[in-house]
């Protein structure tokens, strides 16, 4: 199952897809590379919209597998206190020379900014919010009105979260190709599988929240009825893979420790030099906690993404 664009496919989570530059924490950045990412559908006119043509298990989100990724510490060489501006270079832990084109004045006047117009109005990780208050309230979100308020909507059991009893679990920094539904557990998922609705009665718009991510998940169904697990997780993981913008590392409602955070989940994350080059992606705000198990009702209206940390076994995979 391909996770290109089509008209069977969820629209969007907002802030669009990614941006031209990548932010990297105290590194010089590089231009994005679109090749390969994301996949392109496979055109061909007898092929379903979910299958590569050149896959014969009739159920590919992505042409590679999963990577391998290795519990990579964090590097003493990367630098958590400089900017991750495309246009500054690393300023070492130890001290050192600070880039001609910023300095941490300028660092310390982006810090004060008001965060992004698309982030959610009630997210901080600065843990103070002082500053915030005197910039100007950004207030509470309001209502989404999208039927997560409503007592007769029901979750799927795939994905329906149970503390004691997860009903799933999925990396959410890899392909959904790895994507695992306990009730399932005896035989191969299909494409089938992922055209089950989220809910029921089925719901035609679903707001998608973390606790860790300052973006929300708006997931709309591309058919009369409502929105499936295929469309789910597809917004999922466009989401998860959008790399941010410098505004998202440096605003009013972070802090020193959470930036460090994030700079530490993007270097566990990247296996590579050509990752590393591609900079901080959405799902490194998680830090850490990337295993997915589910989701549940969540507040004003929307639903909550539920995931853990890693197990020592996970870490290694």
């Amino acid at each position: 199952m391909s996770w290109g664009s089509s008209s069977m496919m969820s629209t969007p989570i907002l802030g669009g897809p990614m941006p031209g530059v990548a932010v990297m924490p105290g590194a010089a950045s590089f231009p994005i590379s679109h090749e390969g990412w994301p996949r392109p559908l496979a055109n061909a006119a007898d092929t379903p919209p979910w299958k590569d043509r050149d896959v014969d298990d009739g159920f590919a989100f992505d042409r590679r597998s999963p990577s391998v990724r290795g519990h990579t510490p964090l590097s003493r060489s990367i630098s958590l206190s400089s900017s991750p501006s495309s246009t500054s270079l690393s300023v070492p832990l130890t001290g050192g020379s600070v880039s001609r084109k910023t300095s941490l004045r300028g660092n310390a006047a982006e810090a004060l900014k008001r965060p992004p117009r698309e982030w959610r109005t009630d997210f901080s990780l600065s843990g103070n919010g002082l500053l915030s208050g005197l910039l100007g309230t950004r207030g509470r979100s309001k209502s989404f009105g999208g039927g997560g308020g409503d007592p007769k909507v029901v979750l799927h059991p795939y994905i329906r979260y149970n503390t004691s009893k997860p009903p799933m679990r999925l990396d959410l920094r890899d392909s959904p190709n790895a994507l695992k539904f306990h009730a399932l557990s005896d035989r191969q998922l299909t494409q089938w599988d992922l055209m089950r609705f989220v809910c029921e009665p089925p719901l035609q718009v679903m707001r998608f929240y973390h606790t860790h991510l300052p973006w929300y998940i708006d997931v709309e169904a591309q058919n009369p009825a409502g929105v499936t697990l295929y469309e789910l997780f597809r917004a999922f993981h466009l989401c998860m893979m959008t790399q941010i913008d410098n505004a998202d590392y440096y605003n009013v409602e972070m802090n020193g420790e959470a930036r460090a955070a994030i700079a530490e989940a993007w270097a566990s994350r990247c296996i590579s030099e050509a990752e590393r080059a591609q900079g901080i992606r959405r799902v490194d705000y998680l830090m850490g906690r990337f295993i997915m198990e589910g989701i549940q009702k969540g507040k004003d209206g929307c639903w909550e993404i539920k995931t853990r940390k890693p197990t020592r076994s996970e870490s290694h995979h």
